[in-house]
């Protein structure tokens, strides 16, 4: 069979899809499928994979990337079987009209809030953007997400509450089935990583946007300053945000205790969570994010808000530590200096929800089988 896999972020870029697409498109290559992935990026590299990379300049003009964009759809996408869209919908949804292949799509947050949220349009969190009216500009970005997703022969989303989101845009709910995000835990990793005030290192990875709240990371580790001046904070990517939050680094005087990595491989990223001791994520809103699952395979305490499909991971506190959010979904810094002082001084208690994170992860996210789950659906 072959198989067309677009995406919008993809290695050496660094989130959830840039994570799953490789392992899908590996799988199914591996399985005897014949894949080629179109993906857009910051450079032209030299791929070595067992599937075709097909990349396209993410920074040049829109309509020229738009146009090219669909171009490579279509001239990959007329010999192919079926189109697994994991970013890049309307693109992807323009070429099918021409070339009417069985679409499957891959949806892991709401782009339409992602614009509003990185062209400062909109300071609303994710759920009250879906009921909520907006300008002109919007309500066509949340008309065509929404349009795109109702022609997918199946949505797949990576979380239940994403799963009736997508509902509410009129998607059938016999066209969309929940599939976890996994990750594999390697056996060889440290089985215990003690916390203690001594030795505080923490760590948060993704992309730098706005709904991420590293800003208030940053505050909130100002005000631990002064309690507490012995730890490291590992910040892991890139994005619109970094300038300004290495400026607020510096403004708050946090230049020795604050480390941003920029993006990192795999193996590289790796190395960075054995380093670390505590995961801490303070975003207002998450589909299911793999980095989570990686942090917790790694054996790091969580510290996260329980947002979107994250407290499906957290189960309200069972599995991690939960970060409140105020009315504005943006998290309280005084609750995270309080996490921090209990984490420190209730040894047992974050050992338990450590040990409680690792046995869900194995039941439910587990990578090997929740990616045999995509297989036999597009098989079928």
């Amino acid at each position: 069979m072959k198989i067309l896999i677009t995406v919008g972020i993809f290695p050496p870029d660094i989130g959830g899809p840039a994570s799953f697409v490789p392992k899908i498109a590996n799988l199914l290559s591996k399985s005897g499928n014949e894949v080629t992935v179109i993906c857009l990026t910051d450079k032209y590299q030299l791929d070595k994979e067992n599937f075709k990379i097909v990349r396209i300049l993410r920074k040049q003009n829109l309509v020229i990337r738009w146009f090219r964009t669909i171009f490579q759809i279509l001239k990959h996408g007329v010999n192919s079987d079926l189109i697994f869209v994991n970013g890049l919908p309307m693109e992807s949804y323009i070429a099918n009209l021409l070339i009417r292949k069985k679409l499957y799509r891959k949806i892991v947050g709401d782009w339409a809030w992602e614009r509003g949220m990185n062209r400062k349009l909109i300071n609303e969190s994710f759920d009250d953007f879906q009921n909520n009216k907006h300008g002109l500009h919007l309500e066509i970005a949340k008309f065509s997400r929404g349009w795109t997703a109702t022609k997918a022969h199946l949505v797949i989303t990576p979380s239940n509450h994403l799963k009736n989101i997508v509902k509410n845009w009129g998607v059938s709910d016999k066209n969309i089935k929940v599939i976890y995000n996994g990750t594999i835990v390697d056996k060889t990793k440290r089985e215990d990583n003690q916390v203690s005030p001594e030795k505080l290192k923490f760590i948060t990875v993704g992309r730098l946007a706005p709904w991420k709240n590293i800003d208030i990371m940053l505050e909130t580790f100002a005000m631990y300053k002064r309690l507490n001046n012995n730890f490291i904070f590992y910040i892991v990517g890139s994005g619109p945000e970094e300038v300004a939050l290495k400026e607020l680094t510096r403004k708050l005087v946090l230049e020795q205790e604050v480390v941003f990595t920029g993006q990192l491989d795999k193996e590289s990223l790796s190395q960075f969570y054995e380093k670390s001791n505590i995961y801490i994520q303070g975003s207002s809103y998450e589909g299911l994010p793999h980095v989570i699952l990686e942090a917790i395979s790694h054996n790091l305490s969580i510290i996260s808000t329980p947002i979107g499909g994250t407290n499906e991971v957290l189960m309200n506190g069972r599995n991690g530590w939960i970060w409140q959010l105020r009315k504005s979904f943006k998290p309280v810094k005084e609750d995270l200096l309080k996490i921090i002082e209990e984490l420190t001084n209730n040894m047992e208690k974050d050992r338990l929800l450590k040990k409680n994170a690792m046995k869900n992860l194995h039941k439910l996210f587990n990578e090997e089988q929740n990616l045999k789950t995509y297989l036999e659906i597009l098989k079928k």
